[in-house]
């Protein structure tokens, strides 16, 4: 049975809200996969490698926020994406919904199914606020295996950001990467490969869903309640 998202995202929210501050904050969700498996339009972006680009993000409340959300180098594309993430999301990762976690796109090294090396793909999130934080929640999944699919998500601005996150039968770990700023082009690129630890003979990656919060910079005197508060949030990464 798929869960979908529950209150588990309400409190989710509580408390990222308790560290990156509530005052003109907005939370934006973005699932990518199957276009047969997509999440409620009327909370998430939907990505695809039909629809890899999309104008003007919606936010959790369904508003406009101006974002837009280009895949620039894309996934493996040679057929539908799998759905062998998680069914029943955890955690941290309950607040996707089944919806979000059980499809995925991804991306390997060298040859595989008829495609060329594909060991990099690149996401850009533009059109961003100089004056505004982001902080990014991943999320990537793929059940049934037994190696190390390990992925590298770095993100880069004018501030930088970068971790990794096996997916390998993951239910409920999640990457969070804070305190993102966009470059002077109004942009933050998210790009996505094999993990150090990736043990698998494609070096297979993945990634399923995004969270973006975001939140006005803040103050001198907030700012660093805000580091000390990032700090703690760094430890969940995996």
């Amino acid at each position: 049975m798929r869960t979908q998202p529950t209150a588990t995202a309400l409190v989710i929210s509580s408390v990222l809200a308790s560290v990156i501050g509530t005052a003109s904050a907005s939370v934006l969700f973005v699932d990518l996969g199957r276009p047969d498996m997509q999440s409620n339009p009327l909370i998430f972006n939907n990505l695809t490698n039909e629809v890899s680009s999309i104008a003007n993000a919606i936010d959790q409340n369904g508003l406009q926020t101006g974002m837009t959300i280009d895949i620039t180098n894309p996934f493996f594309s040679t057929g539908a994406p799998s759905s062998l993430g998680s069914e029943n999301p955890t955690g941290f990762a309950a607040q996707f919904g089944a919806d979000a976690t059980d499809d995925y796109l991804f991306g390997h090294t060298g040859p595989f199914a008829g495609e060329e090396d594909n060991s990099l793909s690149v996401i850009e999130f533009g059109n961003l606020n100089a004056n505004t934080l982001y902080t990014f929640t991943v999320f990537a999944s793929r059940t049934g295996v037994s190696d190390n699919r390990e992925a590298q998500y770095d993100l880069i601005g004018d501030t930088n950001s970068s971790g990794t996150l096996n997916a390998s039968n993951n239910e409920s770990e999640v990457l969070i990467l804070t305190g993102l700023l966009a470059d002077e082009s109004g942009t933050i690129t998210m790009n996505i490969s094999a993990g150090p630890n990736n043990d698998n003979g494609n070096a297979f990656f993945y990634l399923g869903a995004i969270r973006i919060d975001t939140r006005p910079v803040p103050t001198p005197g907030t700012l660093a309640l805000l580091t000390g508060a990032g700090l703690i949030i760094t430890r969940r990464k995996r």
